[in-house]
C-alpha cells in the first residue's frame, strides 16, 4: 500500500515537472522572431462583426464580401444634401487587441479632389490619408493601439454629391490554431510521465 501511494507520489511530480517543460515549450514556441507590428487580422481579433458603422448625415455603407482576403471597402455618403457627413467605422480596443498594428489601403473617388476624404480614426481624433482619386499606401500605416482605445476608418464628404469616397483596407484574415510547438510540448509531458511512471514501477 505505501509503495503503491509513493509511486503515485513521484508519479505526480514527475508529471508536473514534465508540464513544466511542456509550458516552457509552448511559451517559446509563441515568441515571434522579431518585434513587428501586425496586420489588422479581420479573422479574429478584428473581426469585423466587432465593428460599428456610424453615419453622420450620410448614406456609407461598408463592403465585406472580401474579408476572407483581409481586404473590407468603406464608401462614404452621397445622400445629395449638398452639406456634410461622415462615415465611420469602429471598434473598441481591449486588451486582445491592443499592441501596434499596421495595414495598407487605397482611395477611390469621382469627386473633385479636396471634396471628399479618407483615413483613420484613433479616440475620435481624424487623420486624412486621401483627399484625391488614386492615392494608396506607399508603406504601411502603422499605430499602437492601447486598452481603452477606440480605433477606426473614416470616409468624409464636403457636399455629399458627385460620387462618394471609397476607402479599401488592406489587413489579413486569419483564424486562431494551436501552435505546433505547444502542442509538441503537452505530447512531451505525457510521454515524459509515462516513461519515468514505468522507471519508477520497475524499481519497486
Amino acid at each position: 500500500m505505501n509503495t503503491q501511494i509513493k509511486c503515485n507520489s513521484n508519479y505526480q511530480q514527475i508529471l508536473k515537472f514534465s508540464f513544466a517543460i511542456s509550458a516552457s515549450l509552448g511559451i517559446w514556441g509563441s515568441f515571434p522572431e522579431k518585434t513587428t507590428a501586425a496586420a489588422i487580422n479581420f479573422g479574429n481579433a478584428f473581426v469585423s462583426k466587432n465593428w460599428t458603422l456610424i453615419n453622420t448625415n450620410a448614406n456609407g455603407s461598408i463592403d465585406k464580401s472580401h474579408v476572407t482576403s483581409g481586404i473590407v471597402i468603406l464608401t462614404g455618403g452621397n445622400n445629395r444634401s449638398n452639406s456634410s457627413g461622415i462615415t465611420d467605422w469602429t471598434i473598441p480596443i481591449d486588451f486582445s487587441r491592443a499592441g501596434s498594428v499596421q495595414f495598407n489601403w487605397s482611395y477611390f473617388t469621382l469627386d473633385t479632389p479636396g471634396f471628399d476624404s479618407a483615413g483613420y480614426l484613433l479616440n475620435g481624433n481624424y487623420t486624412p490619408l486621401a483627399v484625391k482619386d488614386g492615392e494608396q499606401s506607399t508603406s504601411p500605416v502603422i499605430l499602437t493601439l492601447k486598452n481603452g482605445d477606440v480605433f477606426g476608418f473614416r470616409v468624409a464628404t464636403a457636399s455629399n454629391s458627385d460620387g462618394p469616397g471609397e476607402l479599401t483596407i488592406y489587413g489579413t484574415y486569419q483564424t486562431v490554431v494551436p501552435e505546433p510547438l505547444t502542442i509538441l510540448g503537452a505530447g512531451t509531458a505525457v510521454v515524459i510521465g509515462t516513461f519515468f511512471k514505468r522507471r519508477i514501477h520497475k524499481k519497486d
